[in-house]
């Protein structure tokens, strides 16, 4: 795998419209080449080749999703053999794929993934396009997780898989992430691995390990990104964090429980916290306004919340008698 340079951390946009008509198929697939995938690909129908994708890459993965037109993907002897033996794991979203490894053929329905290595000849196609998330990470990061890993590959993962629906969640989230510090970078890239372990099938020993640091830490993760980014939203509830997340309400509930908090408060807590700070730099706005924006229906109850986190009113804040430090819900 290509070690990435400083300003490959933020992701990367490519769609057909960046470039002239007949050139759309030729650039897509020498971005393919040079940042996911070796491979010959070839358009499977005349006209012009519609493609929108999204591209990053972080410590030791590399990743993908977006939707494509009908096409063909072949790696031939040559390309293998001056590639490496990373594990790439297609995940189609939407449509049909179709793929033949080492004498397999796998044909994978909307939600259904498979492994493959980088080491093996065959290829992949989409017969009449669709919508993919492929992910590419070193082989020695998950093989001391997965029992038998070389038997893993190649076999189609049902969609039913709650692992690789949040590997899913969890690679589109931290696509539109900063993840500006190396830790993060490193974090998030560790998260991979562990869910990827997962779905794949992790070893027994492994499994405790995992469900701390890969999926809890990575659902966590995702669940508190969800109701930050959703805060203003005075209807925002477990079921539409669940539901994005593609768990249960009770499920996002024991997450939470898990680290010593309960959903709402975790919600509330971020509210104040976001109330608090913009109470000491906007002076353009009522409070009654700032508490509406950060998702308080009820200003009596904002109040009363914020003076008990913060043993101050709302008033003491905007006028700078009294700004104790910022107390998040928690500081993970």
């Amino acid at each position: 795998m290509l070690a990435p340079s400083d300003d490959d951390f933020a992701f990367k946009l490519f769609s057909d419209r960046m470039v002239p008509q007949s050139a759309g198929f030729s650039a897509w697939n020498r971005l393919l080449n040079k940042w996911l995938l070796s491979a010959n690909g070839r358009q499977l129908a005349e006209g012009p080749f519609h493609v929108s994708v999204r591209l990053r890459v972080l410590p030791e993965i590399r990743y993908g999703w977006g939707s494509m037109g009908a096409s063909v993907y072949e790696r031939p002897r040559d390309l293998v053999t001056a590639d490496n033996d990373d594990i790439v794991l297609f995940f189609n979203l939407a449509g049909t794929f179709s793929a033949a490894h080492s004498g397999r053929e796998i044909l994978l329905a909307p939600g259904e993934a498979y492994a493959m290595t980088c080491s093996e000849r065959g290829s992949h196609a989409r017969p009449e396009g669709g919508k993919i998330l492929c992910l590419r990470v070193r082989r020695d990061a998950v093989q001391p997780l997965v029992r038998n890993l070389d038997d893993r590959l190649g076999l189609p993962i049902a969609r039913d898989s709650e692992a690789l629906r949040m590997l899913g969640a969890y690679l589109r989230l931290t696509m539109s992430e900063s993840l500006s510090s190396e830790p993060l970078r490193l974090a998030a890239a560790h998260h991979v691995h562990d869910l990827l372990a997962l779905t794949l099938g992790a070893i027994p020993d492994f499994q405790p390990s995992a469900e701390q640091r890969g999926l809890h830490a990575a659902r966590y993760r995702a669940a508190k990104a969800l109701v930050r980014r959703n805060l203003g939203d005075p209807q925002l509830s477990a079921e539409f964090i669940a539901g994005r997340l593609g768990m249960s309400a009770r499920s996002l509930q024991r997450l939470f429980e898990k680290e010593g908090l309960t959903f709402s408060g975790f919600v509330t807590g971020e509210r104040l916290a976001r109330a608090h700070n913009v109470l000491g730099e906007d002076r353009t706005r009522t409070i009654a306004e700032i508490a509406m924006d950060c998702g308080f229906g009820d200003i009596s109850y904002f109040n009363r919340k914020f003076r008990a986190r913060y043993h101050a009113a709302p008033s003491d804040v905007r006028h700078g008698e009294l700004r104790p430090p910022v107390q998040r819900a928690n500081g993970r």
